[in-house]
């Protein structure tokens, strides 16, 4: 993985897994928009007390980057690692382009932005470049692929479920619905895990903003399913 805790989807999405509309999204809510920048720009405690902090990555595909506003791009404070199978591409600001995982630490003091051929090659890069945090911003494409049962490449779920019925015409798998065995592979975390994950008190329960319902939630690999599975076909072996 990317970091110490793994690679972290964040995302926000409708009852039906909508997420998007006309190539954006379909709803403006400042507070969540706050809570998705101080989740991605905040670490975890340094392995050690004087260990420098260096900055978390953000990985999400050309047209995700290309919905950003260019003033607000790259997304300052974070590593942004864009994934892209048409090269390199005009933006706002610097930004290069690897063509496998970048070894080279961050020199500066301004987060490195770069292109990536595929995923994995963005994650060994944010791994590279030491980033505590690695996150998943979108879009769909690579959600679903992140998230598939095959070979899932995260292993944390920041959900915001929004729970008004808005129109949307791009939509995430329903991961938390995957079964093997008929076991979910996907477990809700309590909310005192999920803030003690992200390091500050999150609202807990439904949150109302421009008449637009929502609620916070974490989902985390079953580890521990995994490890029952794994000694259940040992024991069938013997």
């Amino acid at each position: 993985m990317s970091s110490r805790d793994g690679v972290t989807a964040i995302v926000a999405a409708t009852t039906s897994n909508g997420i998007g509309l006309n190539g954006g999204l379909p709803w403006r809510l400042p507070a969540e928009m706050k809570y998705f920048a101080r989740v991605t720009t905040g670490n975890p405690p340094p392995p050690a007390p004087s260990a420098p902090s260096a900055p978390n990555a953000v990985i999400m595909g050309r047209k995700t980057w290309e919905s950003i506003p260019p003033k607000f791009r790259p997304l300052p404070n974070r590593v942004n690692l864009v994934v892209t199978r048409q090269g390199p591409f005009q933006v706002s600001r610097p930004i290069r382009q690897v063509r496998s995982a970048d070894s080279s630490p961050l020199s500066g003091s301004a987060p490195l932005s770069s292109t990536h051929p595929s995923l994995p090659s963005a994650i060994a890069s944010a791994a590279s470049q030491s980033c505590p945090r690695t996150f998943l911003i979108g879009g769909a494409e690579l959600y679903n692929l992140s998230l598939s049962l095959d070979s899932p490449l995260v292993n944390r779920v920041l959900l915001t479920r929004i729970n008004s019925d808005i129109e949307c015409d791009t939509f995430l798998n329903d991961f938390a619905a995957q079964e093997i065995g008929g076991r979910r592979v996907w477990r809700l975390a309590s909310h005192p895990e999920l803030e003690e994950w992200v390091g500050f008190e999150v609202p807990k329960g439904e949150v109302e903003e421009k008449g637009i319902k929502y609620r916070f939630e974490m989902w985390v690999l079953d580890e521990q399913g995994d490890q029952k599975d794994q000694e259940d076909q040992m024991r069938s072996a013997q």
